[in-house]
């Protein structure tokens, strides 16, 4: 991981709960730009709120989350609610959010959902959305089905056409809760391939997975987290060589 100077992307003592449990207790961690940091550890511990909490979808309870150049500290929130929701907003600028389900709107083509956000929220114009969002289409394998409803779409259609919609806000970080666990084992890899070919072009990602093997082969860092906590933080695939915490190695004892 980087030292918080170069990072883009830096999480500090970041906590969360809901009433009196405690779902992410002091996460800190600093991402590079272009890294692939794939997120593991058993349901529950806290995975999903994390990338939730740094696309400002939760409030935080303590801590801050920096991505670029826009900080958002739980402090800010203490005293001046407007001052943290305009921050919240620009800091939500920077980052993609593909979800487990694909929340795509089932009345409009594969087009006009990639196109609609670019012109309500980013102001673009009609013709320039539209040539952006068949590019994207093709470099996630879907431009022949540019007109098709996703109804009529797969799995992994739908997953992949979801990923071309975040990249279209230009966001400078890609974040995936669980964005294969809805699908059948024949399409987890064609949306995985995405993500390594958006890898390969320098997209910063942070991937909460259960896909081991591909967290092993694509990942620049893994973050293990179990009750609400980062237990480890690994070069590589270091982790699955050698974990260095009994609790890495008891979750990991079912993949190898």
């Amino acid at each position: 991981m980087s030292n918080h100077a170069k990072s883009l992307i830096h999480v500090s003592n970041l906590c969360k709960s809901y009433g009196d449990s405690k779902i992410l207790s002091d996460v800190s961690f600093d991402i590079e730009s272009g890294d692939l940091v794939s997120v593991i550890g058993p349901s529950g511990c806290g995975k999903s709120t994390l990338l939730r909490c740094m696309n400002c979808l939760e409030v935080l309870d303590e801590g801050e989350i920096a991505i670029g150049n826009v900080c958002l500290r739980a402090a800010i929130h203490e005293k001046d609610e407007d001052t943290f929701w305009r921050l919240a907003h620009d800091l939500r600028q920077n980052v993609g959010m593909v979800f487990q389900e694909f929340n795509l709107f089932p009345h409009k083509t594969l087009l006009d959902n990639i196109t609609l956000a670019q012109i309500v929220v980013k102001k673009e114009k009609p013709a320039k959305a539209k040539a952006l969002a068949l590019v994207l289409l093709e470099k996630v394998g879907l431009g022949r089905l540019a007109h098709r409803f996703p109804w009529s779409l797969s799995g992994g259609q739908k997953q992949r056409a979801a990923i071309a919609r975040a990249l279209a806000m230009k966001p400078k970080v890609m974040l995936y809760d669980e964005p294969t666990s809805s699908l059948d084992p024949e399409m987890v890899e064609e949306v995985l391939q995405v993500m390594r070919d958006l890898d390969q072009e320098g997209m910063t990602q942070i991937i909460v997975t259960h896909e081991m093997r591909f967290a092993k082969d694509a990942s620049d860092y893994i973050i293990y987290m179990e009750k609400g906590e980062i237990i480890e933080i690994s070069d590589e695939d270091e982790i699955f060589i050698n974990p260095q915490d009994d609790r890495t190695r008891r979750f990991l004892k079912r993949y190898m």
